[in-house]
């Protein structure tokens, strides 16, 4: 279990074999869904501790200010899974079959 969570993959000698397209595009996924999913929450939180500098809306400044911080983790931990999930598929070769099937017009000589 141990080795799952907290030894990184290069020091247990893993080679990656990822072209550098595929990485690109893992990085490109990963960077475009978190600044979607990490922005709200964000903003939110810095709404809130803007509205805690007025006395009025203390209050409500407390609640969205929590509001946010609490979205902002769930957000955070979510767009690691998601970027572990883009870098753990873009490196997935599919199965491409060369062969013709049977009665194929665009190669004769199989009948």
């Amino acid at each position: 279990m141990v080795c799952y969570v907290a030894v990184p993959a290069r020091l247990i000698g893993m080679k990656t074999t990822y072209s550098k397209h595929d990485k690109l595009a893992a990085t490109v996924v990963g960077a475009a869904i978190g600044a979607v999913v990490s922005t709200p929450p964000y903003v939110l939180g810095r709404i809130g501790l803007l509205m805690l500098g007025s006395r009025t809306l203390f209050i409500p400044g407390v609640i969205v200010l929590a509001l946010g911080l609490t979205l902002e983790a769930g957000a955070t931990s979510a767009v690691k899974a998601v970027k572990m999930s883009a870098k753990l598929l873009s490196g997935r070769q599919r199965a491409v079959s060369d062969k013709a099937l049977p009665g194929d017009a665009s190669h004769p000589e199989d009948g």
